[in-house]
């Protein structure tokens, strides 16, 4: 009998689904554990094990519902009749569905991954801008300074605040570069493709030294501040 598969609600811009969950049997529609890839078959990358249409910009409930539905139906009790054996090829289909859902929970996972696909790293042969690179210096001398003097302190708390603005605007900048890619990939004109996968990785790798200052910042005032040190 086929499983009955969640679908998004009918207002979802994922809905109707795309593509089955890659465990479902394309001709039975039921959840085969003896699936394996056909001859010239690749092998499923996360959107495919999770039944979801290779896109950055997905409905977050799109993805709950697909990997709920999927552990659900491949819970080893359904399994325990049919022998051992396939109990662990449940156990091993339910941890591949785990894997590719713990790796597309975030945008920001999704816009990593989806580089990684393409043979890309996003910190690869990344320069940030003059502007990032100033303020990187400033806050880095205030991070210095900021046990010993007051003046750095009240610096470094300015400076945070710019700082968790420019990660807000790079949050936004990342969804408009996640719809030229969708769109890009939709079109399939590579030109289009790798110009979006470069300004993903731009906007990515921007990203990653904002987070990376944001919390050496935050613990450089958790140490100065006495109260704290205290506890």
């Amino acid at each position: 009998m086929a499983e009955q598969f969640d679908q998004p609600a009918a207002d979802s811009p994922d809905a109707p689904r795309a593509v089955r969950p890659w465990v479902f049997n394309p001709q039975t529609g039921a959840i085969d554990l003896h699936r394996q890839p056909q001859p010239g078959e690749p092998d499923p990358d996360h959107f495919g094990i999770l039944g979801l249409p290779r896109r950055i910009l997905l409905d977050a409930d799109a993805i709950e519902i697909a990997h709920r539905s999927l552990i659900r139906g491949l819970h080893p009790d359904r399994f325990h009749a049919q022998g051992p054996e396939a109990v662990a090829r449940a156990q091993w289909h339910s941890s591949r569905v785990n894997d590719a859902w713990r790796g597309l929970k975030t945008l920001e996972q999704r816009a990593v991954y989806v580089l990684a696909l393409a043979g890309e790293n996003p910190d690869e042969r990344y320069r940030p801008p003059a502007a990032l690179l100033a303020l990187v210096m400033d806050a880095n001398e205030a991070i210095d300074e900021a046990g010993q003097d007051p003046a750095a302190c009240a610096q470094l708390t300015e400076l945070l605040g710019d700082l968790d603005e420019r990660r807000a605007a790079l949050t936004a900048e990342l969804a408009t570069m996640a719809a030229a890619w969708d769109a890009a990939e939709a079109s399939a004109e590579p030109s289009a493709a790798a110009h979006a996968r470069t300004q993903l990785r731009a906007t990515l790798g921007q990203a990653r030294y904002v987070d990376n200052l944001i919390g050496r910042a935050r613990a450089a005032l958790t140490s100065a501040d006495p109260a704290d040190s205290a506890n």
